[in-house]
């Protein structure tokens, strides 16, 4: 496989000097900037597998700028990080569509730990779910050439996370981790439940497939073999 590229952006030269070493000695590719000039062409021609955005980047707001990139690249995701641990930034991130919030100062092998996790998951492409395919890069749950849906973010990643998982059952604590990162809150139960209650009158197009609740434990997507 092709090293994994990781776009960082932060106007600390010392703090990006220290990451972009740590994170070629291990065995990535990385593009780093001080600014977020050009960041969009660079993200055309780069396609990196995760972005890593501090939030004041000069006079700008690495946080603004996340819809545009994910624009170009909807399956990439996207890393924020900031000594600004206010809960208002942090909201502002996830619903912009960062997939976490990582305050500084950070050890490198916690951002490692973010990076080998998020790759991993958003890195699959393709997935056959039974009779049905996921395109994961377009949210599309497809039946042969129909599309059986247009998935939310959300939805795409709790079903590739299942269908990664084929038979085998995945815990409400792992789910939640995969979908809200560190910041799970009360309301994150009855939104799980109604993303589940979501996807099961999607895969009702296969009725091979079986969306079952593991009582007290989490969810276990099977495909009748």
């Amino acid at each position: 496989m092709d090293k994994i590229k990781v776009l960082f952006v932060d106007d600390d030269m010392v703090l990006g000097n220290i990451v972009t070493l740590a994170l070629e000695d291990s065995g990535y590719e990385v593009h780093y900037q001080t600014s977020l000039a050009g960041i969009k062409m660079v993200v055309k021609e780069m396609q990196p597998d995760i972005m890593v955005l501090d939030v004041e980047i000069g006079a700008k707001n690495g946080i603004e700028v996340v819809p545009e990139l994910k624009a170009i690249v909807p399956e990439t995701p996207v890393l924020i990080v900031s000594s600004h641990v206010e809960s208002e930034n942090v909201m502002k991130a996830l619903e912009a569509g960062a997939v976490t919030y990582l305050k500084k100062p950070f050890e490198i092998v916690e951002l490692l730990a973010y990076i080998q996790r998020f790759v991993k998951t958003f890195r699959v492409k393709g997935l056959e779910v039974g009779r049905l395919h996921l395109k994961a890069e377009e949210s599309l749950l497809m039946k042969g050439d129909e599309t059986v849906r247009k998935l939310s973010t959300l939805e795409c990643k709790l079903l590739k996370m299942l269908a990664l998982n084929l038979n085998r059952t995945v815990t409400r604590e792992q789910i939640e981790l995969e979908l809200w990162g560190d910041y799970v809150t009360e309301s994150s139960e009855q939104s799980l439940n109604n993303y589940i209650a979501k996807l099961r009158k999607y895969l009702v197009e296969d009725k091979r497939l079986e969306l079952a609740t593991i009582p007290k434990v989490g969810y276990k997507l099977s495909d009748g073999e």
